[in-house]
């Protein structure tokens, strides 16, 4: 273990450094309190042996400081004094120590603390492995679950949950919730010239265009489905939510002429674009459909442009 001693008088330091050292563990000495705090700061030590009274901070005082800034991991710390009464024994129990050796140490009795010590300090270590490598489980189990595996987009699933959630969280702030619902031109020629691998080729480069024009962490891109993508964009007005459709649309234009296929095919996206203040007098599904119309009117106009609707409320509507 790495061992941290903190103790003011020399003698003492001396010969509980001596014991250490024999036991095969590596000694960081500190003589104040004030020492021992910037020492366990900077060594991370597996346990640490405390004088009560010290100059600077007390033993007390530095244990308490040690569990206030190090949550996450619980290292043992035992107390050096020469007086164990009741109220010291639990004052130091209280602050966050875990025991108590009474001066002059013994080296018995301080070797097989140092035993014991060493097998929580490993138990330790063993279950903060294992809760790193669950949680680095979970992790990926969490993005398979929200991830499109082809394109590497978020899922059906994800957006739902993900809509739902800006929807009323926009609500509340009465913040401008955008949407952009994309539909890739041609996609089906595509496929059926140059086969489903170059299909799932485009779609993944695709992907990666869009995701260079989303610049927020809050800026959401999903696959709806298919050729099918949606964009969400909290707090977002209408002409902002157009101007980003239409960088996509230019944007894939270029990314369509640099496409190497066996039979060419022109890749372009059509774009519809609702723009609202989400409120009770309408529904996500309505915002949806909005946006969906919208996609169906730049589809009949020619396909690879853009159509947008901006929602008011049906109060307003109705005045």
């Amino acid at each position: 273990m790495k061992v941290l001693l903190a103790e003011d008088s020399l003698t003492m330091m001396l010969t509980t450094s001596a014991i250490i050292k024999k036991s095969g563990h590596q000694l960081i000495q500190a003589r104040d309190g004030k020492q021992a705090l910037e020492l366990y700061k900077s060594e991370k030590p597996d346990l640490v042996l405390l004088d009560v009274e010290m100059p600077e901070y007390n033993g007390f005082e530095v244990v308490e400081k040690i569990r206030a800034m190090d949550t996450n991991i619980w290292v043992p710390v035992i107390f050096l004094t020469a007086f164990v009464d009741d109220e010291n024994l639990s004052k130091g129990i209280e602050v966050g120590g875990d025991d108590y050796l009474t001066k002059p140490i013994s080296s018995i009795v301080l070797n097989a603390k140092l035993n014991a010590m060493q097998r929580i300090s490993e138990m330790q270590k063993k279950l903060l492995t294992v809760t790193n490598e669950l949680s680095e489980i979970n992790n990926k189990l969490q993005q398979s679950v929200t991830t499109d595996p082809l394109t590497n987009a978020k899922n059906r699933l994800y957006m739902d949950e993900c809509f739902e959630r800006e929807w009323f969280r926009s609500m509340r702030n009465k913040t401008e919730l955008s949407v952009l619902l994309l539909d890739v031109d041609n996609f089906k020629a595509l496929n059926d010239s140059n086969g489903h691998h170059a299909g799932d080729e485009c779609l993944k480069g695709l992907v990666e265009l869009m995701q260079t024009y989303l610049k927020r962490s809050t800026d959401v891109l999903c696959r709806y489905g298919g050729d099918e993508f949606v964009i969400i964009l909290p707090d977002t007005c209408h002409n902002y939510a157009v101007k980003i459709a239409e960088k996509v649309r230019l944007g894939v234009e270029q990314y369509s002429a640099n496409l190497k296929l066996d039979t060419l095919v022109d890749i372009s996206v059509s774009i519809g674009s609702a723009s609202q203040i989400p409120n009770d007098t309408t529904t996500p599904d309505d915002f949806l459909k909005a946006a969906d119309d919208a996609l169906y009117e730049a589809k009949q106009a020619g396909r690879n442009r853009i159509r947008s609707k901006k929602i008011a409320p049906k109060d307003e509507l109705a005045a």
